[in-house]
């Protein structure tokens, strides 16, 4: 079994290897340095997956790995390089390391966020400390409306509210909704993707008609969705 200070060096290692071959574009290699599931999916995805013809540059990737984190088996490493920053996750499979973006649902907000913050509630200090693959739709509601790792979640919840505009947690159908609805203007602006699908999901409560029909407090909502679209506009 490997040492933690073995498993820091190789995660960094696969970081930065990972790195260039999205640098380089070369679809095989950026494959087999992820975890089998999503290696096969991407590969399925990718115009051309046999491409073999790196782009340039060819040179050692510019990668700062300023944090590793390690979970047992999966993991996380924070990386910075001149034009971005971000995170990437891991899972160790067959006996190494991988990148394994599902490795999330493995980690609770205290691991994936890390650092020092203010003391939260017992029930809010709980689910923080819960997997997020394994938080239900009542935890989802008290944590957005808690202002809690929203970077993480509103993602997975605008996901979901596509799918299922009304879903409930433990009031009526639509708290999620509700919740997400009340989520500030300068999250929403940090994250494009997640305010598309929630104008999306908007659209389909649009056509449901009168929400109370459906058991889902109709004024509310669209007390709501009215600030929610003037604050956020096209």
């Amino acid at each position: 079994m490997s040492s933690l200070r073995d498993d820091d060096l190789l995660i960094r290692d696969l970081t930065k290897a990972f790195a260039a071959a999205v640098d380089r574009g070369m679809p095989r290699q950026i494959a087999a340095l992820m975890c089998a599931d999503e290696a096969e999916s991407f590969l399925d995805n990718v115009n051309d997956p046999d491409r073999d013809d790196p782009d340039e540059p060819l040179e050692e990737p510019t990668v700062d790995v300023p944090e590793i984190r390690v979970f047992g088996e999966v993991a996380l490493a924070r990386f910075t390089r001149p034009y971005a920053a971000g995170t990437l996750l891991f899972r160790r499979e067959d006996g190494r390391w991988t990148v394994c973006a599902d490795a999330e649902d493995d980690l609770s907000l205290d691991q994936l966020e890390g650092g020092e913050r203010p003391a939260p509630p017992a029930r809010v200090r709980e689910l923080r400390r819960t997997p997020i693959g394994d938080l239900d739709v009542a935890g989802l509601v008290t944590l957005v409306e808690q202002h809690q790792g929203l970077d993480i979640l509103l993602p997975r919840v605008t996901v979901r509210l596509q799918r299922e505009p009304l879903l409930s947690g433990d009031r009526l159908p639509g708290d999620l909704l509700a919740a997400a609805l009340r989520v500030e203007r300068e999250q929403w602006a940090k994250d494009p993707i997640s305010l598309t699908r929630m104008r999306i999901t908007i659209d389909t409560v649009r056509d449901m008609g009168d929400l109370d029909a459906h058991g889902a407090p109709h004024r509310e909502i669209w007390d709501l969705i009215t600030r929610f679209v003037a604050t956020n506009p096209d």
